[in-house]
């Protein structure tokens, strides 16, 4: 009787370790299948997102803000937008208009950081200073003002001229100037741009000037900690018109010619990361994002009319494709580059995959990226719409 319940026993235990080990199996195998799923849907995603194409879209939102003024800015604000025309400012979202104001300006400048926003009219001498609730501060300048950059403090640094100097002038929220640099780039030539880093510490200016009857640029890095020393100067553009300098990150700068590209990093001294001068091909436009410059160039001997180059801060080459469309407008949308000219509109992505076009029924005045890689704002001479792309 014992012996039978010895057996019992051991037969009982055999079974518990091979229940044990089939659960075991079986819970290996539900994530197995679990992970394939996933992958196949993360890759099924992906895989809609890279080379699914759209031809419509649809409206999520309509506002009553007209847009017939051909001095009209769009920017992304604080979770909102900003529309700056001549005639005025305006911040909204999809629920409306969250405040506005009203000013006349021929040629109207605008900058944004965190949460700041500063306006001045080109060729002017007041500058408006607001944030999410509205207007902050307005204050004047002694020069008339040919460009604007505010930091995330709201901190302004405007580029002036008077006609026989230039001048850059450092003012807080309040119109207290920190800082006038006239005797450092009064004889620096012509003041093309300026950028300021998003902590309002380190400038960077670009210069044109004529060297022995040749053209040449210059970029200059000015330390705002230092009390205004310059801490930096490069002129290493022989015959060549430097017109862009963008601040790609807080420790980037990017500057940009006709036919060169320099990335400087800026730490306490910049210097020079990637540069490439004397390109084959002639730069049409430049357009800048977070960490990234994007360039429309035409190239010789192409088969098509311009081709796409996109760089990040390193200078690595995430772009290089061709296109036929005659655009006037170029910017980033997420890993997509988005083109429209009067009414028409072509996206692509990175790999030169169109994903997008088509051609509106009412002139574009604006089209702005927002939100998802499928969200924009389309705005009209009569209304301002946010739609989604399908």
């Amino acid at each position: 009787m014992a012996y039978y319940r010895g057996k019992h026993t051991s037969r009982s235990t055999s079974n518990r370790r091979y229940s044990v080990k089939k659960r075991k199996k079986r819970r290996i195998l539900i994530a197995i299948l679990i992970a394939l799923a996933i992958v196949l849907v993360v890759g099924g995603i992906w895989a809609f997102l890279r080379f699914h194409t759209f031809d419509s879209y649809k409206v999520k939102a309509n506002l009553d803000i007209a847009n017939s003024d051909e001095r009209t800015n769009y920017v992304s604000f604080k979770g909102g937008y900003i529309k700056c025309a001549g005639d005025g400012i305006t911040c909204f979202d999809k629920k409306g208009v969250i405040w506005a104001e009203t000013f006349e300006m021929t040629q109207p400048l605008i900058d944004t950081c965190e949460s700041y926003v500063a306006v001045a009219d080109l060729k002017g001498s007041d500058i408006y200073i607001y944030n999410e609730s509205g207007q902050v501060n307005r204050f004047s300048l002694s020069h008339p003002i040919v460009d604007i950059e505010v930091s995330e403090q709201g901190v302004v640094a405007a580029a002036t001229n008077d006609g026989a100097s230039n001048f850059i002038e450092v003012l807080d929220k309040e119109g207290k100037e920190l800082i006038t640099a006239k005797s450092v780039f009064s004889s620096s030539g012509y003041l093309m741009d300026i950028t300021l880093s998003e902590d309002g510490s380190t400038l960077a200016a670009a210069f044109v000037y004529v060297s022995e009857g040749t053209l040449e640029s210059k970029v200059v890095f000015y330390d705002f900690k230092g009390e205004g020393e310059i801490s930096g100067g490069f002129n290493q553009y022989s015959d060549t018109l430097v017109t862009n300098v963008e601040f790609l990150n807080p420790s980037t700068v990017c500057a940009v010619g006709d036919n060169a590209i320099t990335i400087y990093k800026v730490k306490s001294k910049p210097e020079i990361a990637y540069e490439e001068l004397g390109l084959p091909y002639e730069i049409q436009s430049v357009f800048f994002d977070t960490n990234r410059v994007g360039m429309i160039v035409e190239e010789e001997n192409s088969d098509t009319s311009y081709t796409v180059k996109v760089f990040n801060a390193s200078g690595k080459e995430l772009a290089d494709f061709g296109i036929d469309f005659p655009y006037n407008h170029v910017a980033f949308s997420g890993r997509n580059v988005m083109l429209h000219s009067v009414n028409d509109c072509e996206i692509y992505s990175f790999a030169g995959i169109r994903k997008f076009a088509y051609s509106f029924d009412e002139r574009i005045e604006a089209l702005l990226p927002c939100g998802s890689g499928r969200d924009y704002i389309y705005a009209t001479a009569n209304n301002t719409e946010f739609i989604r792309i399908k």
